[in-house]
């Protein structure tokens, strides 16, 4: 591609470049008009050209995996923004950039900085933009409720402004709140819109295919946790295949995971252990730590079911490790979940019943109640007489409704119903 020293040029032939999936020449070319332009340059025009590539060169670099990259890409944006509305668009490049890399502190003071100046500049789309991403902050904090309320405030104002790529990412990040209130239905039908959406506008924005293949994914992550495995995989498949066309590995890391997962339930560990290693492989080397945490979960509880005990150890450890280092509870709770089925393996009751008593409280505690059942019938299984094994089953059942009760499909509702292991709590009590 030849390349010339015109800046408009220089834009046209980048974003060919990232259309035809030559990534590493677009981000080229971006950074070869950066370096032909001057940060104070007269010309409005100019100034434009930079601040456009800046964007885009930060784009690309979060959809490579390079994740501090695109995070100086974008602060070196909002510095040349000056009091404009490309500053808001930074900020929230800035906010959503810090969400994905587990710095959910900066995050907020970022998105709220875009919102108080979106506010001051009357910028609707900007105030939207910000409030979604607060949105995605609360949803990963484990606070859905509030992110609903913010994340509908978005969606209202991207309807306003009519921008359909704003309203499948937000369809996208509302179906997540709904998972975490347990409205797998309303998840489902979020995901879908958001999946419509981004199909209405075309896969050619990065903003666009990611929130497509993120979609696909969260779409088959609600199947999954219908015990639904087989139309799980419709949906990774499908997912997983697009970023791979597109050679987007930041992408390929949770959707991996997920083909992981599925092929575990059915009984394919050997495959499904294939792709969590490879999705642990890409998480670490995109920088995704949410990721990598429930890569080493899967892994752990997917060598443990092989009888690979001491790997699946290892893997439960780490995780451990990792989660007491970032304090995420939730991730606590899933190591001492693996740990407590390795020592049940190793037939030490007496240690398992240690891990899953911490873990219920950890469980209880960060509202995880998919876990929490799980390990009430674990414990049931090792109780030491049957009045206490009762209990736990009792309690399992109870947790198990409060999941159903908000699922207003019938028919997924008896779908998670029929899905093997809840199944065998239920028909413990008859």
């Amino acid at each position: 591609m030849t390349i010339t020293a015109n800046p408009d040029q220089l834009l046209e032939q980048a974003a060919a470049a990232a259309n035809a999936k030559e990534y590493f020449q677009a981000i080229q070319l971006y950074t070869d008009l950066l370096a032909q332009t001057n940060p104070q340059a007269a010309s409005a025009h100019l100034r434009e050209s930079r601040l456009i590539a800046l964007r885009e060169r930060g784009r690309l670099f979060y959809l490579l995996g390079e994740q501090e990259a695109a995070l100086a890409g974008y602060e070196q944006y909002y510095l040349e923004a000056g009091s404009s509305h490309h500053a808001v668009d930074a900020l929230v490049l800035i906010g959503n950039q810090c969400i994905y890399m587990g710095l959910s502190t900066r995050a907020l003071e970022a998105l709220r900085e875009a919102l108080q100046l979106a506010e001051a500049l009357n910028y609707t789309a900007g105030r939207a933009k910000a409030l979604g991403g607060i949105g995605l902050v609360y949803s990963y904090l484990g606070r859905p409720e509030e992110a609903l309320t913010h994340l509908k405030k978005s969606m209202s104002l991207f309807e306003q402004v009519d921008d359909k790529v704003e309203q499948a990412r937000s369809w996208n990040r509302i179906g997540v709140s709904h998972i975490r209130l347990g409205e797998v239905d309303k998840a489902i039908a979020a995901f879908k819109a958001s999946i419509a959406r981004a199909r209405q506008v075309g896969e050619l924005e990065p903003i666009v295919l990611e929130t497509g293949i993120s979609a696909l994914g969260n779409l088959g992550e609600c199947y999954q946790n219908l015990f639904d495995m087989e139309q799980a995989m419709i949906y990774h498949q499908e997912g997983l295949g697009i970023a791979e066309s597109r050679e987007l590995p930041n992408l390929e890391a949770d959707l991996c995971r997920n083909m992981g997962v599925n092929l575990r339930y059915l009984d394919r560990v050997e495959e499904g252990i294939e792709y969590l290693y490879r999705a642990l492989k890409i998480s670490r080397e995109t920088g995704q730590p949410d990721i990598e945490l429930q890569s080493l979960y899967s892994l752990a509880l997917a060598e443990i079911q092989r009888g690979n005990l001491e790997r699946g150890r290892e893997q439960a450890m780490e995780l451990r490790r990792l989660a007491e280092q970032g304090n995420t509870r939730g991730y606590l709770a899933d190591a001492l979940h693996a740990l407590g089925l390795y020592y049940q393996a190793r037939g030490d009751e007496e240690a398992a019943q240690q891990m899953w008593q911490q873990a219920l409280f950890l469980a209880h505690e960060t509202g995880r109640r998919m876990l929490l059942w799980q390990v009430h019938a674990a414990l049931a299984a090792i109780a030491p007489n049957a009045d206490l094994a009762a209990v736990h089953n009792r309690i399992a059942a109870e947790v198990i409704e409060q999941i159903v009760h908000p699922i207003e499909d019938e028919a997924l509702r008896q779908k998670f119903l029929q899905g093997p292991p809840v199944r065998a709590v239920l028909e413990k009590l008859r």
